[in-house]
């Protein structure tokens, strides 16, 4: 299910591109959504890295629980997530799932003796139907989850069509 090793790694950057490259190459259609989760950017600082990277093995485990075996994942930031879902062309399953993902994020978590409330903002595209560039389809997912993040926490933007 990863293709990265190490989910607390902060720049797989590289890698989710490469991922993305090469199945937009091969035409086979998948959903990238990228989730950015709300309230997490503050919680290393006040109680520490370990707590922050416990609180992100939670979210991974949730996010990862709603996922085939098939379907990749990567961290793409400090609070976000990439996910490719393998062989999924139509927006609504693909909206779906992504409001799925944001009530498991939403539930809260215990770390320590502290409960966290944690919510999330996703942006989806997919390919090819809204591009077989992968370029564009990273920038789409991109502006979508931007989209989603300014509506507030909870919602959910699909790119645009072609």
């Amino acid at each position: 299910m990863y293709d990265t090793d190490d989910l607390l790694d902060n720049h797989p950057r590289r890698e989710l591109e490469r991922l993305v490259q090469t199945r937009c190459r091969a035409g086979l259609p998948f959903a990238l959504l990228l989730i950015e989760l709300d309230g997490f950017s503050g919680v290393s600082k006040r109680y520490g890295a370990h707590v922050g990277d416990l609180l992100l093995y939670e979210v991974t485990s949730r996010i990862r629980g709603k996922l085939e075996e098939r379907d990749l994942m990567a961290r793409s930031g400090t609070s976000e997530f990439a996910v490719l879902v393998l062989g999924m062309e139509n927006v609504g399953r693909a909206e779906q799932l992504a409001r799925d993902l944001i009530e498991r994020l939403q539930r809260p978590i215990a770390i320590a003796g502290t409960r966290f409330s944690l919510s999330a903002s996703v942006g989806i595209s997919l390919s090819p139907r809204q591009s077989g560039e992968w370029r564009l389809l990273l920038e789409d997912a991109e502006s979508a989850a931007v989209d989603a993040k300014t509506h507030g926490r909870g919602h959910v933007s699909i790119a645009p069509h072609e």
